[in-house]
């Protein structure tokens, strides 16, 4: 089976993912009246990392943006409600590649997609997060930002960790 797809074909794919997402997370809980034809569904098509043998979705779910609501204070904060739906709808469609960093929405990111995916099997789903450490660039801080993140997502492994931002730092020892 040839698992190449053109990118006419990824974009009609992720479009309708795109439009289906978009009228899960309308601002009055119900769908967005559209006359967009509706999403197709499917198997999700998934990828074979080569060098460990995951299979993750072609499609991942970036995590830098989530519906936000304002509190009883006034502080706007991620509306957990949307994002466990928006997440229950991705994971139901095959989506198990979830892209989260502990810069998005002011630290707010890595939580969400934690509580999200906490009711779902660990092995359902990959996790990257990123060292996103914008002001210390210390090995320490650095180190703080890896272990934070774990607290974070409530999660005992990570998936992927990237590099969000590099910056040279020269150590001793």
């Amino acid at each position: 089976m040839d698992n190449k797809i053109n990118r006419r074909d990824f974009l009609k794919i992720s479009g309708a993912g795109a439009l289906a997402l978009a009228s899960v997370s309308c601002s009055d809980g119900k769908k967005a009246e559209s006359s967009a034809p509706e999403a197709v569904t499917g198997k999700m098509e998934l990828r074979t990392n080569k060098a460990n043998g995951d299979k993750v979705s072609l499609l991942g779910y970036g995590c830098m943006r989530w519906p936000m609501v304002r509190n009883e204070s006034g502080k706007e904060v991620i509306d957990q409600e949307k994002v466990n739906e928006m997440v229950d709808y991705a994971m139901a469609h095959g989506v198990n590649y979830y892209d989260t960093a502990p810069a998005y929405l002011q630290g707010q990111s890595e939580m969400a997609v934690g509580k999200a995916l906490s009711k779902y099997p660990r092995d359902s789903y990959y996790i990257a997060t990123k060292l996103s450490n914008f002001s210390d660039y210390s090995k320490e801080g650095s180190m703080k930002m890896y272990h934070d993140s774990f607290d974070e997502i409530k999660t005992d492994y990570i998936d992927y960790y990237l590099l969000h931002n590099f910056q040279t730092v020269y150590y001793d020892g």
